[in-house]
């Protein structure tokens, strides 16, 4: 049997370590993943596992925060939102790398910031992420959120 890589939406992982994750659940229909899933976040200090979900709405606003921090300039994912946030801050770029803090909010009390030292190429790396969240879901998005000039 084949052994298929599970969705992800975001999968930020830092060269030294540490990393933000957003992984989705498998559903009942083969390599359509569920609107529900798990966002993870480790560090050296940390460890932690939150239940979360995605709607096809989502994606939009998370391209959008890939653009804002590509352009050096930090943007909130699903901010104030019915889940927990998600922040990105570009703090510094080098030329074989950046580095960047995330933040992670729920709506309650946890907040948490981590630093992470990214290859270049990560931007894109979340954007085949995306891509491929919207091939799998493209029946569930309109079509001018589906397009590839946004």
């Amino acid at each position: 049997m084949e052994e298929r890589e599970p969705f992800a939406l975001l999968r930020i992982t830092g060269k030294r370590g540490g990393g933000v994750a957003v992984h989705l659940n498998d559903s009942y229909v083969p390599g359509i993943p569920d609107v529900e899933g798990q966002l993870m976040v480790h560090n050296d200090f940390v460890t932690g596992i939150h239940d979360t979900s995605v709607e096809p709405r989502d994606l939009a606003g998370w391209a959008y925060v890939l653009d804002e921090v590509e352009a050096g300039r930090e943007a909130v994912w699903r901010e104030a939102a019915r889940v927990a946030e998600i922040g990105i801050r570009l703090d510094w770029r080098e030329d074989d790398h950046d580095r960047i803090t995330v933040t992670v909010a729920d709506q309650q009390t946890t907040r948490l910031a981590i630093s992470l030292h990214m290859e270049h190429g990560w931007i894109d790396e979340q954007r085949a992420l995306l891509d491929r969240l919207r091939t799998a879901w493209a029946h569930l998005i309109p079509d001018r959120t589906h397009s590839s000039g946004e």
